[in-house]
């Protein structure tokens, strides 16, 4: 209490300084502040004498809101009506202060006063834009939201075209959960105005899906459906039909819809591969295949053949290697053959790089054709055209040279790579890999030292994998005299990244019998889990890593193991588990790189939970 009156004090005597050296042009700016200051301290009484005295020498409109509001505060009805009824004179013409003499009459119970008031304004209100708008915003603020709206609605019916109306009766509509008229309200301004379509969806957004409204999304769609049957010539109801869709991630009815749009306007695909795009980077390769293949049947003359060629061979490649199937041989050689197909019509040289770094790589790791494809790498290298590119062929060769056994060319390469280009991302990267070779010749102080220069790097992945090898190679050196077993370990990381998983299992497994109880045994635990999960072992896959959870929450791989389970969860439906998972993770580990995506699926399990799809 002290120090509150030492302020006022202060304040007083700051004014009283002011106002002698400035009196008649600060006068009305320091009742301004003593004003306010009372106001905000809630002593309204001051502030009314104050505001009172303001506003009879300026009738301004701030003025006599902050009046009003203290009258109100003060249960001064009387006061606040006859102030009220003053400004109305002096300001004849405006809607503005009527609503606030409505709003004064509400609250002593002059309902049949505030009704006139309502009637005459709403007539008032209708005949041009500007009293339309004053008159709603003035029924907002004193919350006369059904005024307002009736208010908007004369607007938008009479007046001429208006985004500030649009924007208030969307969100009156909203709030008073009239959704039949906000559905109403979309479908006209799509047909007058199709730019309004970004601004639509904008709008719906949360009230559609974050905020779960099954209402709104049932009755939107069934008017959708019923104006896309009628009105085929207005574009903007199949994309924001189309647009649903995808919120959804319904991907097999945005294919058809998209392709439907794309015959319908003539315009080579565009929404259908936009849709493959959306469907690979979720993946759903079965209906992003639908997409790519329709736009590639378009021709080789259409602006996104390429593109579509080359998404089309991604989505092949991700569903051979990276779904729950063991690929078959005879899968992998045709889709080297594809890609040897597409590497012949491929003009554009970004996209040929692609085609060639996934065929070597298909070539090398899947088909034992090293020799192949470190051929096709050396030549598409050496090509001028392709400079621009090369960087990624040339890590794609180190890559094959490391997988191969060539440890000593694969460092070669991988020091020339992190030197050419050591200020971005690529070069970073090369580095890491540089830092992985010293790792597993045992040479770890080495690799510490490289490892720390990168956990500053610019991409978060190539620095959290950086973190995390620097953290096992400290974990597991720190206390012990003896390097053995982390030696043997990271022999059997080479193993494992060579592709020979069950040398690198006898590595992992030598060493609890050699070591037992050391502190390598949760890493062992998250090695076997990958190697499981490549090999379809889902299984063990879960059991390993739930021992990971459950014994060793505290090491460095705990979060990875319970992001893993989150996700194998949510791929295999048990949706409960999953939710479990992903909450434990953003509580429990709110600097996990895993935090961000585990807060986003759950965000998105919960919504799907919720909302009803016709």
């Amino acid at each position: 209490m002290r120090n509150k009156l030492i302020q006022i004090i202060g304040i007083i005597v700051l004014l009283l300084t002011a106002t002698s050296a400035f009196p008649q042009e600060n006068d009305n700016s320091n009742d301004n502040q003593l004003a306010l200051f009372y106001y905000s301290q809630g002593e309204y009484e001051k502030a009314a004498d104050m505001y009172l005295s303001l506003f009879q020498k300026t009738h301004a409109q701030n003025h006599f809101d902050y009046l009003i509001d203290c009258y109100n505060e003060l249960k001064w009805y009387d006061k606040a009506e006859k102030i009220t009824n003053e400004q109305i004179r002096h300001n004849s013409k405006s809607l503005y202060y009527p609503i606030k003499l409505a709003a004064i009459y509400t609250k002593v119970g002059k309902t049949s006063e505030a009704n006139e008031i309502f009637d005459k304004t709403i007539k008032k209100a209708s005949k041009d834009l500007e009293n339309c708008l004053v008159a709603g915003e003035a029924c907002l603020e004193n919350g006369f939201d059904s005024i307002a709206k009736i208010i908007y609605e004369n607007g938008w019916k009479r007046l001429e075209y208006n985004g500030i109306i649009i924007d208030r009766l969307t969100r009156i509509y909203l709030k008073l959960g009239e959704y039949e008229q906000l559905v109403n309200l979309y479908m006209d301004i799509l047909k007058v105005d199709d730019s309004r379509e970004q601004y639509i969806e904008d709008q719906l957004q949360i009230p559609l899906y974050e905020k779960k409204n099954s209402n709104l999304h049932s009755i939107l769609t069934a008017r959708l459906k019923t104006e896309i049957e009628k009105n085929r010539k207005i574009k903007t109801y199949g994309n924001l039909y189309l647009w649903m869709q995808l919120q959804e991630k319904n991907f097999e009815s945005a294919y058809s819809l998209a392709k439907s749009i794309d015959t319908e306007e003539d315009t080579d695909g565009y929404n259908t591969y936009n849709v493959g795009e959306i469907a690979l980077e979720n993946k759903d390769y079965t209906n992003a295949a639908k997409c790519f293949s329709y736009v590639v049947q378009q021709g080789p003359m259409g602006d996104l053949y390429e593109k579509a060629l080359k998404s089309l061979l991604e989505t092949s490649y991700n569903k051979l290697f990276k779904s729950n199937q063991a690929p078959e041989p005879q899968q992998i050689a045709s889709l080297e053959e594809e890609y040897q197909r597409a590497l012949e019509e491929i003009v554009d040289a970004k996209t040929s790089i692609e085609i060639i770094k996934n065929l070597a790589h298909i070539q090398a790791f899947y088909l034992q054709k090293s020799n192949e494809a470190i051929d096709l790498l050396k030549q598409n290298i050496a090509k001028p055209n392709l400079r621009q590119y090369k960087n990624q062929l040339e890590m794609e060769l180190a890559d094959i040279y490391l997988f191969t056994n060539d440890i000593w060319g694969a460092n070669l390469q991988y020091a020339s790579i992190a030197l050419n280009y050591k200020n971005n991302d690529i070069g970073h990267e090369a580095q890491l890999k540089q830092a992985r070779i010293a790792y597993y010749n045992g040479n770890f102080e080495y690799a510490k030292a490289l490892l720390d220069v990168l956990k500053g790097s610019t991409s978060k992945l190539i620095a959290n994998d950086a973190f995390e090898l620097a953290q096992l190679i400290s974990d597991n050196t720190a206390l012990d005299t003896s390097t053995t077993a982390m030696e043997i370990f990271a022999r059997g990381d080479l193993l494992l990244s060579q592709g020979k998983k069950n040398e690198a299992i006898a590595s992992y497994d030598s060493i609890p019998k050699l070591f037992p109880g050391h502190t390598l045994e949760d890493e062992i635990l998250m090695r076997k889990a990958e190697i499981a999960q490549s090999e379809h072992n889902d299984e063990q896959m879960v059991q390993y890593l739930q021992e990971i959870e459950n014994r060793f929450s505290y090491e460095i791989y705990a979060d990875k193991a319970i992001f893993s389970l989150a996700e194998y969860y949510d791929k295999t439906g048990d949706t409960e588990k999953a939710k479990e998972k992903y909450k434990r993770l953003i509580f429990e580990y709110p600097n996990s790189i895993y935090s961000a995506p585990a807060r986003n699926r759950y965000r998105e399990l919960d919504t799907k939970e919720t909302i009803i799809t016709p």
